[in-house]
């Protein structure tokens, strides 16, 4: 039954009727006050109005001054609003009005139209003095219908002066109020937010960076977060963090801004620590000598090699005991899978496990009576044998160069080729003043055999990665734009280059790769290894977003169907982690189309894209996790197939249970390739975790299909990467606490994503050592506490999951449920560390991973130990 209007009136009257009888005799009294006051306000006496508009001022003011409700008078005067209103209306022009529009102005925070914006609308009209007095919650209110005002008038081109005066009155008193959020926020809003610098101090500084650090990921355009991110840049600098302006300057990619904290700061033990925090970026810079050294990461696999050994998991495990076969629930007779399809995957697999730690237990075995595993693989798997070392001796340059010094040489080109990959591999990450990665692969080019041309070219890439060399412009550029070379050996350049200058928009590179794009015939663009031309370009202009505009137009003029592979390719690395709504519905749009199979491999671009746009934090992440469920259901094949991939891109080394059930899902899928995707996601959502519940569900799946050659040698490669670096190591390019992206560990990912888009061709064909790609992913897990001389100081820290704590008041705890421990510890996904004794403290205010510099605190006073009295019993 619907209720009539006059029966809502009749319920609202008998519901006033009962507030009124609750009312105590004090505020029945307050009431009839008010009342009297409103009344008088219309009295020809101009004095005695003037005295009720102030009495009623007065009354106000004291009821807010601290609004954790409407207060009484507010209450009790709404029902007179619209009286007081109409007796402005009709008030003449004077000092009187003005004082009545800022009480008209109060007034209307509670009563007037939110949409009318009717506080600004008085607050203009009237006095313009003291309106600090009326509290933070009316200057917050006015401080929206400021903003309101400020854009309709940018829009119709007016003067904003007035209100930019009132502004810069109201955020000094937000902020002297510990409202700096509310400041921050006002002067994004009116385009002021420098002048809030001045106004920082070590109290609120804290606060403030955190608060700018966060809103910058939600900016509406690259200028405005550049203008964020350089306003708290600058506010660091100043107050001396430069632990936080080192990592802004790195978010901004702006190497002269890099430069100036380290010609800013003036302590050598922070100077080292700040050379450390830059040592991921893989960029030189011209430091001096010792810091030079620091930003080399030669220290990497001394640091690795201990924490191994502090956790006692040094010794090689053999791919057997990463399998468990004896647990494996195999029904009906074991059925042997091709011997070399599994040595292949038995020499992956111990790479992945056994990554960084200069041990394994195949390819390195001193036993003599076996005979040596290089000779138990055959034809191209023979150059994943050996590019295996390159994992096994990751970032230690000098072990790799002595166990690699037999394979460069012998006969077998595919062993060659494999070892210039090692060369690679072992130096990716790392640098060295004689730069043996350099002289061995670039003698390689010179000579006739392609294969080991191939693995010389890999291996600069994989090598230099990020590192920005000219020089190796005249090396790998005749490569990319020469038509006599092979489609196979120019790509492999091109994606090389693409790593060296990887988000730095290089011009003759990107000129070069476009060229030979519309120089190649039809079919040797239809090649598959030809997509990799577009990857190239897409790493070139990694997280550069509007950058990459001219060169879109230019690639719509090649009229093969590569261009719109390469079109979203280029468009989803530039806006890699930018959470850009707008290019996450273009690429949803590409998924529209119902498309023949053999036309359709640009869809699957677009759902990568997908992921990787929105992979930089939670919110987006999941709202995409739910968008690729519905392109599950109503999706092509072709975009079914790519969903294993982008869940695996949105959850790297992060194992959520849901993504692990809807994978495990998919992997039973009667699509083989789909299935086999969804096996591989397995493997990298996993990456180096450990994970005890998705290490049985992969057991299951080699039961499942253990006659399934192919669909095998996936799981077990998953398995290896469950287990990677024995759990200390992770694939997760966010670090710095999800605020900083490694553009080479990204990369390395980009590129397996896009290798596994064509199983059959690549990683079951002739390129499964692309694999080794994900070797430049690869950053450890830990967290060690050092001295000054960089030698570990094993103190107590507390463990456990980070907790958000942007705008929150005071200090609260930055992590929950934490566990102590001693240092070195490794650090889960989501994870922080936090230093669990006051008797250090860190030399710089910096994120707690990797590598950080303690001192002695100053301040610290050791408890004494009172003795215990006896007691008799």
């Amino acid at each position: 039954m619907i209720s009539k209007p006059e029966d809502k009136k009749q319920v609202q009257k008998g519901k006033n009727k009962k507030l009124e009888e609750d009312l105590s005799e004090e505020d029945k009294k307050l009431k009839e006050d008010l009342a009297l006051l409103v009344e008088r306000l219309t009295d020809p006496e101009a004095q005695i109005a003037k005295n009720s508009l102030e009495l009623l001022k007065t009354e106000v003011k004291a009821s807010t001054s601290s609004i954790t409700s409407v207060p009484k008078s507010l209450r009790f005067l709404k029902p007179h609003y619209n009286q007081i209103k109409e007796i402005y209306e009709k008030t003449g022009p004077g000092d009187f009005k003005k004082s009545f529009a800022e009480f008209l102005s109060v007034l209307s925070i509670t009563m007037g139209d939110v949409e009318s914006h009717q506080p600004l609308k008085y607050f203009l009209e009237g006095t313009q003095a003291n309106y600090l007095d009326w509290g933070t919650e009316y200057l917050l209110h006015l401080s929206g219908d400021i903003a309101h005002e400020y854009s309709q008038r940018m829009e119709k081109v007016l003067p904003t002066d007035d209100l930019i005066s009132i502004v810069n009155k109201i955020v000094p008193y937000l902020i002297q109020h510990n409202s700096e959020i509310y400041a921050i926020d006002l002067l994004m809003e009116v385009d002021k937010l420098e002048d809030i610098i001045p106004m920082v101090n070590e109290n609120n500084m804290k606060r403030i960076i955190l608060y700018l650090t966060s809103t910058a990921l939600y900016s509406a355009d690259q200028y405005e977060m550049e203008k964020t991110l350089k306003t708290a840049y600058e506010i660091s600098l100043k107050l001396k963090q430069y632990s936080d302006a080192l990592r802004l300057a790195i978010k901004l990619d702006n190497n002269d801004l890099i430069m100036r904290v380290f010609k800013e700061c003036d302590d050598q033990v922070t100077l080292k620590q700040l050379a450390l925090d830059l040592g991921r970026t893989r960029k030189t810079f011209e430091l001096n000598e010792e810091l030079t050294k620091i930003t080399w990461n030669s220290h990497m696999n001394d640091f690795f090699i201990k924490l191994c050994k502090e956790l006692d998991v040094l010794d090689p495990k053999h791919p057997d005991q990463v399998y468990k076969a004896h647990l494996e629930n195999s029904k009906g007779p074991s059925v042997q899978i091709d011997s070399s399809r599994r040595n292949l995957a038995h020499t992956i697999v111990n790479a992945f496990v056994n990554a960084g730690t200069g041990k394994d237990a195949l390819m390195l075995s001193k036993d003599a009576k076996a005979q040596p595993w290089i000779y138990k693989v055959k034809g191209d798997a023979v150059a994943s044998a050996t590019a295996s070392l390159g994992l096994i001796f990751l970032w230690d340059s000098d072990g790799g160069a002595s166990e690699l010094s037999e394979y460069l040489d012998v006969k077998d080109s595919y062993g060659r080729m494999g070892a210039y990959m090692a060369v690679g591999l072992c130096n990716s990450g790392i640098s060295n003043e004689l730069d043996p990665a350099k002289a061995l692969l670039q003698d390689a080019l010179t000579g006739k055999d392609e294969l080991s041309k191939i693995g010389a070219i890999v291996g600069l890439g994989m090598a230099y990665a990020g590192t920005a060399r000219e020089d190796f412009l005249e090396i790998l550029l005749p490569i990319v734009s020469d038509v006599n070379y092979s489609v196979e050996m120019s790509a492999l350049a091109a994606l090389s280059l693409g790593l060296i200058f990887v988000g730095a928009c290089h011009e003759d590179t990107i000129t070069s790769i476009i060229e030979i794009l519309q120089e190649r015939t039809e079919a040797q663009l239809n090649m598959t290894i030809s997509r990799f031309y577009a990857v190239a370009l897409g790493l070139l202009f990694f997280g550069m977003q509007e950058a990459c505009e001219a060169t879109l137009d230019v690639v719509k003029g090649i009229t093969h169907p590569i261009a719109r592979y390469i079109e979203l390719t280029v468009e989803s690395c530039a806006y890699m982690g930018s959470g850009n709504v707008l290019k996450v519905q273009k690429m949803l749009h590409e998924c529209i189309e119902h498309l023949e199979e053999k036309d359709s491999a640009f869809q699957a671009v677009a759902v990568l894209g997908i992921a990787l746009i929105a992979s930089s934090e939670e919110i987006g992440n999941e709202m995409v996790g739910r968008t690729l469920n519905h392109l599950l259901q109503y999706g092509e094949l072709t975009i079914k197939r790519a969903i294993p991939l982008a869940l695996a891109l949105l959850n790297i080394s992060n194992p959520k249970l849901p993504v692990q059930d809807l994978l495990m899902k998919l992997a039973h899928d009667s699509d083989v390739e789909l299935s086999q995707r969804a096996i591989i996601a397995l493997g990298l959502i996993g990456a180096g975790t450990n994970n005890a519940r998705l290490a049985d569900l992969l057991r299951q799946l080699a039961s499942y299909y253990q006659k399934e050659d192919n669909t095998m040698f996936f799981i077990r490669i998953s398995q290896g990467l469950l287990y990677m670096g024995k759990g200390l190591l992770t694939l997760q390019p966010y670090y710095s606490d999800r605020f900083l992206l490694s553009k080479v560990a990204a990369s390395g990912l980009v590129i397996f994503a896009h290798a596994c888009l064509d199983l059959q061709n690549i990683l079951l064909g002739k390129y499964h050592y692309l694999y080794y790609f994900l070797g430049i992913s690869m950053s450890s897990r830990m967290f060690f506490t050092v001295d000054e001389n960089l030698v570990p100081l094993p103190v107590s820290v507390r463990v456990g999951q980070a907790v958000d704590t942007v705008g929150q008041a005071g200090q609260p705890k930055k992590i929950t449920g934490f566990q102590t421990h001693t240092s070195p510890v490794i650090l889960a996904h989501g994870q922080k560390a936090e230093i669990g004794t006051e008797e250090y403290i860190p030399v710089s205010d910096c994120v707690l991973e990797n590598i950080v510099i303690l001192k002695k605190n100053p301040d610290y006073k050791p408890e004494v130990e009172k003795p215990r009295k006896k007691t008799s019993l």
